[in-house]
């Protein structure tokens, strides 16, 4: 069987070519795709002479030449010319054959890379859209932030009496506007936040946070909202405090878009629980309702950007969205279900994040009754220690944790008590470090002390509890 038969035998337009790309031999396809008059026409020619707009005509030889000592194959997109003078796009397959010529098949591939092109500029005019889009929605949330700010803060401020006391129908009246403008505030602020992560713009400022208590401080800002439609808004978590290493504001819109979704798809009467717990080194937030909840083809979709469930026109379709991607940005988990498992209705949102290591407390005192109480009292939400002025006044044991805070005894004695403070506060290393006095009475310059250094200071009687919301608010802040 002659190589011209063996050449013919293959769809694609074929060559066998020597080791400088001058041709040798073809078939009658390579004819037509190149629109030659025969194959003699083709033979004797190089291949350099169908040029390529990804390697130069003159490099065309020694390309393959050089490629093809070095693998089996090579396989090229170009634009070639055919001798008509018309061009169109092909893949070139050059073979090393053991002879030392090469066997280079050629297919018209211009159908094709028309098509991917004209996909990638309709690509591009749709990115340019939403670009210019988000641009819009960015100008305009701008725009509103700022007479929303003022009506809230004018609100906050009526509705604490600086124009007088207000009639009850009033009130009520500005209570739900007030709500209304933090609801709209959130929309906005939700835009603004999306254009940040499209664009990459979105900064985290992440601190350790207590998590209980940030998502007790949303569910109580809700409550106005829950109490108008007479659902039961519950915060259901032991006396543990779990802390994530996360951005306040970001992890408070998590929980507040979560909980507004909540109460906006559960009827009136319902019911609404959201559970803290810590799983596998994890910090899990459950939020159940028993309200309408989500059909089944929707769930994948529902944290969608814009996805609305089914004729629902209220909202943007934003908030889940904003609530997974940030939970994402926190290396958490977003998850929803729907019905809440164990029941026939209602919808599950569960958020999950790395937990964090409590924060340390060192007491400073001599009293083993002092250390004893404080101990005890902040055991289910911080890691404590104890530690004699004395040894404080002196060098830092190697590898010594520094506390997130100190609580000083306002029994020891007041010149050394105000030296260790002024200390603290010149140290580099804890000038910035909070400062808790429990005393029962202070002399003059100890309060001038505390003033100059911004030292909290507490009786030393104070509750459990109100020693715990004190560090859980201030650890919050």
């Amino acid at each position: 069987m002659s190589i011209s038969l063996t050449l013919d035998a293959l769809y694609e337009a074929a060559f066998l070519t020597d080791g400088d790309s001058k041709i040798l031999d073809c078939n009658v396809r390579a004819v037509e795709v190149l629109r030659a008059k025969s194959r003699e026409d083709l033979i004797g020619r190089i291949l350099a002479d169908i040029p390529s707009d990804n390697v130069p005509g003159a490099d065309f030889p020694t390309y393959f030449r050089e490629r093809l000592t070095a693998v089996p194959f090579v396989v090229i997109e170009l634009r070639a010319t055919r001798d008509d003078g018309t061009a169109f796009w092909a893949e070139t397959v050059a073979h090393r054959l053991p002879s030392g010529e090469h066997l280079i098949t050629l297919r018209d591939v211009t159908a094709r890379v028309e098509s991917l092109h004209r996909a990638e500029e309709a690509n591009e005019r749709l990115r340019a859209a939403i670009r210019d889009r988000m641009e819009f929605v960015s100008n305009v949330s701008h725009e509103l932030r700022t007479p929303l700010t003022s009506m809230s803060y004018a609100l906050t401020n009526m509705l604490r009496g600086i124009c007088g006391t207000l009639p009850e129908k009033a009130v009520g009246y500005l209570e739900r506007l007030h709500v209304d403008v933090k609801r709209l505030m959130t929309t906005v602020n939700d835009l603004l936040d999306l254009r940040q992560m499209e664009n990459g713009t979105l900064k985290l400022h992440c601190t350790r946070l207590p998590l209980t208590h940030l998502l007790s401080e949303v569910v109580r800002a809700l409550m106005i909202q829950a109490e108008m439609k007479q659902q039961t808004l519950t915060v259901d978590a032991s006396d543990q405090a779990f802390y994530i290493y996360a951005d306040h504001h970001k992890i408070e819109r998590v929980f507040f878009n979560i909980l507004s979704n909540a109460i906006k798809y559960t009827p009136e009467g319902g019911t609404i629980v959201a559970r803290i717990y810590a799983q596998d080194e994890r910090v899990l937030v459950e939020v159940d309702d028993n309200g309408i909840g989500i059909p089944p083809e929707a769930l994948p979709r529902v944290s969608q950007r814009y996805f609305r469930v089914g004729e629902q026109v209220a909202g943007t379709g934003l908030g889940l969205s904003i609530v997974r991607e940030i939970t994402e940005l926190h290396n958490g988990t977003f998850q929803v279900q729907s019905p809440v498992p164990g029941t026939a209705s209602g919808t599950r949102i569960t958020v999950a994040f790395p937990q964090a290591t409590p924060p340390l407390m060192t007491i400073v005192s001599h009293n083993s009754d002092f250390i004893t109480r404080l101990t005890v009292s902040l055991a289910p939400m911080s890691r404590t220690n104890s530690i004699s002025l004395k040894q404080l006044q002196g060098p830092p044991a190697a590898n010594t944790e520094s506390p997130a805070r100190f609580i000083f005894d306002g029994d020891l004695p007041e010149a050394e008590l105000c030296a260790t403070i002024c200390m603290l506060r010149r140290d580099p290393h804890s000038s910035r470090t909070p400062i808790l006095l429990l005393t029962h009475a202070m002399g003059p310059h100890l309060k001038r002390e505390c003033a100059r250094w911004r030292i909290d200071v507490r009786p030393t009687a104070i509750s459990t509890a109100d020693l715990r919301a004190l560090i859980n608010h201030q650890e919050a802040l």
